[in-house]
C-alpha cells in the first residue's frame, strides 16, 4: 500500500508539472509583414465624407491581421495594422503590400436625416504598393 501511495503521489505530481509547463507562456502570433505608409481620403460625389472608418481586408483574406483606420471629419485616413491574436493590441502604422477589399462604415449619427449608415464596399480592390501610398477611396464608383 505504501508503494501504491508513492506511485499515486508521483503520478499526480507529474501531471501537475506537465499541466503547468504550458501555463503563463504567451502565444506568439505571426510576425508583422513589412508595412508601407498608407494615407488617403474617402470621397462621395467628389466631396470628402465626414467621419466613419475604413477597413482594408486582404484579398485573399488573412485572419491574423486587421488593417483599418478612423476617417476624420475632412475624409482623411491613415491605415494601421493590428495582429488579431495580440492580447496587448500592438498596432503599427501602415499596411502590407497587396490587394485589398475596402469597406467604408459611416458614423451612426442622425438616421432621421436620410443618410445611410450601412457599410459601403468598393466594387474593385485597391492595391497597396511598396513605399508611400496616397489613395482616394471613391464611394461614388459602382
Amino acid at each position: 500500500m505504501n508503494a501504491m501511495t508513492t506511485r499515486t503521489r508521483f503520478a499526480v505530481l507529474a501531471l501537475v508539472l506537465l499541466a503547468g509547463a504550458g501555463c503563463g507562456t504567451p502565444v506568439k502570433g505571426p510576425d508583422f509583414l513589412d508595412l508601407n505608409p498608407v494615407k488617403g481620403v474617402v470621397k462621395r460625389g467628389g466631396q470628402p465624407v465626414r467621419g466613419g472608418s475604413v477597413r482594408f481586408t486582404p484579398d485573399p483574406s488573412q485572419a491574423d491581421f486587421v488593417v483599418n483606420s478612423v476617417v476624420g471629419d475632412d475624409g482623411t485616413f491613415a491605415l494601421s495594422t493590428v495582429r488579431t491574436t495580440d492580447s496587448k493590441g500592438e498596432r503599427r502604422s501602415g499596411a502590407p503590400t497587396g490587394k485589398y477589399k475596402v469597406t467604408y462604415t459611416p458614423l451612426l449619427g442622425d438616421q432621421t436625416a436620410g443618410g445611410s449608415t450601412n457599410p459601403v464596399e468598393l466594387p474593385t480592390p485597391v492595391t497597396v504598393n511598396a513605399g508611400n501610398n496616397d489613395l482616394t477611396v471613391d464611394l461614388s464608383k459602382k
